[in-house]
């Protein structure tokens, strides 16, 4: 299934009430789905840059050119992970990693279980 296809899938289906989707994937620059229970999050933005955090406070991120963190500067690779002096772990990743991992977590909170 098409990328964009798993995003617009993700996105409309009907979940149970701690779920919150904001945004809408094919016509908004910044679409997310929350967990309000825990914080679990998939934010998509500008249709390019995507990140899932768990409610560990891992994050798993598309790879950006470079980003600062405890004081220095980071150019991650796919497969690369850095720990930040707060403890969150960044993980980086393809966008498609991502979106599976929020569909299979996603999926156990939708409405009935249909």
């Amino acid at each position: 299934m098409p990328l964009q296809h798993k995003i617009v899938e993700l996105m409309s289906k009907k979940y149970n009430t701690n779920i919150t989707v904001m945004g809408n994937y094919e016509s908004s620059n910044y679409t997310s789905i929350l967990d309000n229970d825990n914080g679990t999050i998939l934010v998509v933005s500008n249709s390019d840059q995507f990140s899932f955090k768990d409610q560990d406070r891992n994050l798993w991120l598309t790879v950006v050119e470079s980003f600062h963190a405890d004081g220095k500067q980071h150019f991650p690779k796919i497969g690369e992970s850095y720990t930040v002096n707060n403890g969150v772990k960044y993980n980086f990743t393809t966008k498609e990693a991502i979106v599976d991992m929020a569909v299979k977590y996603f999926d156990k909170h939708r409405h009935n279980n249909a």
